[in-house]
């Protein structure tokens, strides 16, 4: 019995320690204040001239946010980013495009679809912002790469999945974005 006491009073005296009082929901409630104030990046997707919206939940539980497409998008999508600041981001050097299928209950770890520039270390050959992408036909600077890693003429998605993308921007201050969709 006094063993049982003894435990129960170390494990109450961790808890306490560890934060489980009011002043840690006050810095949980302070951290969501400062992860919905910050902006998370400066880009912009569309696929099929379809807006991507930010989670704000998610942004503000987890300090970055996950972009949703609510309508299905083609199989061959087009796409197109801009960048709400350009100076923020700086020279940039490189964009790729991945695109990843839903696997049971979350997604592949490896990508379906990779899109890069053919000439990937020179920065003028890069996909530019404002600019519509179709990826059915990425265009002759482009190539597309399956989960093999070998080289495939278009984005061809399968009708009626769930995918994600990632739009990774390398600059002098790299961005990110990670969009949810399903193909039509």
């Amino acid at each position: 019995m006094r063993s049982i006491l003894l435990s129960l009073g170390l494990s109450a005296s961790l808890a306490f320690l560890a934060g489980c009082s009011a002043t840690g929901a006050a810095m949980t409630g302070a951290q969501v204040g400062l992860n919905l104030s910050k902006q998370t990046t400066y880009l912009r997707i569309k696929l099929d001239g379809k807006q991507a919206k930010e989670n704000m939940a998610e942004k503000a539980m987890s300090g970055y946010s996950r972009w949703k497409i609510d309508e299905p998008v083609s199989t061959s999508p087009m796409l197109e980013f801009a960048i709400k600041d350009p100076d923020k981001l700086g020279r940039i050097t490189s964009v790729i495009v991945s695109i990843y299928q839903a696997f049971e209950a979350d997604y592949s770890h490896q990508a379906d679809f990779t899109i890069v520039a053919t000439d990937a270390n020179n920065p003028l050959a890069q996909m530019k912002p404002d600019t519509p992408y179709d990826l059915s036909y990425p265009g002759p600077g482009f190539k597309v790469l399956d989960v093999t890693g070998k080289e495939i003429p278009k984005v061809e998605m399968k009708p009626g999945v769930k995918y994600k993308a990632i739009l990774s921007i390398r600059a002098d201050k790299s961005e990110s974005a990670i969009i949810f969709f399903k193909t039509t």
